[in-house]
């Protein structure tokens, strides 16, 4: 994935700048992260991999709550 390697608040950036993200709005990022098929995925790896914590809805929960707060990034250390 393209977040390999990066701190949080450079994941962070990245999904919030419309030049790194394919051009995608805060709306669009969420309903991708909440509703993709691509995203659940991570949830149903296959076998002999561990899936991801909770589920796609509560993520997409999460991602909105982010963003209805002001989706404020972490400070770099």
């Amino acid at each position: 994935m393209a977040w390999q390697g990066k701190s949080l608040p450079e994941i962070c950036a990245q999904i919030k700048d419309p030049a790194r993200n394919g051009g995608h709005t805060l709306a669009e990022i969420h309903e991708h992260m909440a509703k993709d098929p691509l995203v659940a995925w991570a949830w149903q790896p296959g076998h002999g991999r561990v899936p991801a914590p909770g589920t796609q809805k509560e993520f997409g929960e999460l991602i909105e709550a982010w963003i209805a707060t002001g989706a404020h990034c972490p400070a770099q250390n």
